[in-house]
């Protein structure tokens, strides 16, 4: 059995087995950190016309793209490779990590507010923004459902308790391109296409396709295991934020992403990353322990300006 289980959130939706649904979420952060949901609401017609727009953009000349690059990591914007190392986040000094990214903030949305400035969107596709703004309305709505399940998991009488102060917050939908080696150049020691990190916020709502850059998560006991893709399902993971406030219950997982296979030169990949997080102005106790509460947006001003790259900005 893989040990990064598979829930349908089905069960939860039309009512019909929510407490199993709980459970198995539950079980899943206590042992891995990570889970993948199958039946989730968000239209795969809708997946796909924004791979499609994304990818357009990337393959786009990159003096093109250099007109939307965001000012420094964290902003919106085009992000070329070279500008972010995850390992930094930990302490490591690694190489860049083996990516292009596009960041835009869901501040787009109702009742959520701009936290570092305003999107950048670009010219082409001319149908970028209308696509992107339908997708973030749709994984924006599975996220705080999904943070509702963590509710029930963790035995919350108030099962809005999560998402009621997550709904300010300017999430951050981080789309990320895995250019061939062939364009990149192989990697350098120690180099991958995201080094080892574990994610900052509460949850991250994570769209994949299958290639030989696989995801690996760490286990409590340090080995590897690889985070299936399976057609049309959504990876889940805990954040620190979300680890913190469950008292250490739940894991925010070391996780990376293995560089190519020296064979697959031509391998292109795109990842759909929502980082979700708090409201910046919500003190995260812990529901057990005698860990100290943290201020959601001072933790992650903090963890972002970790993972920048020396000289990065500009």
């Amino acid at each position: 059995m893989n040990a990064v289980p598979i829930i349908r959130l089905q069960r939860w939706l039309d009512g019909t087995d929510r407490e199993g649904v709980a459970t198995a979420v539950d079980e899943a952060l206590r042992s891995v950190g990570f889970f993948l949901v199958t039946d989730h609401g968000v239209p795969q017609e809708l997946i796909a016309a924004t791979r499609r727009v994304y990818s357009e953009f990337f393959h786009l000349p990159a003096e093109q793209k250099a007109d939307v690059k965001m000012p420094r990591l964290g902003m919106a914007g085009w992000a070329p490779m070279g500008m972010e190392a995850n390992g930094y986040s930990f302490g490591h000094e690694t190489p860049p990590d083996m990516k292009e990214s596009y960041r835009l903030g869901s501040h787009v949305l109702p009742e959520r507010v701009a936290q570092r400035g305003e999107n950048i969107w670009p010219a082409t596709p001319a149908e970028f923004r209308t696509v992107v703004e339908h997708y973030m309305t749709a994984v924006d709505a599975l996220h705080l459902e999904l943070l509702r399940v963590c509710a029930a998991a963790l035995g919350l009488d108030d099962i809005e308790y999560f998402a009621s102060r997550s709904l300010r917050n300017d999430n951050t939908l981080n789309v990320n391109w895995y250019a061939p080696i062939r364009h990149l150049g192989s990697p350098t020691p120690g180099q991958y296409r995201i080094g080892p990190h574990t994610d900052f916020g509460s949850i991250t709502v994570l769209h994949r396709e299958p290639g030989t850059s696989a995801l690996q998560v760490q286990l409590p006991d340090g080995d590897w295991v690889e985070a299936p893709v399976v057609e049309g399902a959504y990876t889940i993971n805990a954040g620190d934020l979300l680890a913190h406030w469950s008292g250490g219950r739940w894991r925010s997982a070391i996780h990376r992403i293995l560089p190519p296979a020296p064979t697959a030169v031509d391998e292109s990949l795109l990842s759909l990353v929502y980082f979700c997080d708090p409201d910046p102005d919500t003190m995260v106790v812990p529901f057990d322990g005698d860990a100290e509460p943290v201020l959601a947006g001072d933790y992650l001003r903090a963890k972002i300006a970790a993972i920048t790259m020396p000289d990065s900005a500009g």
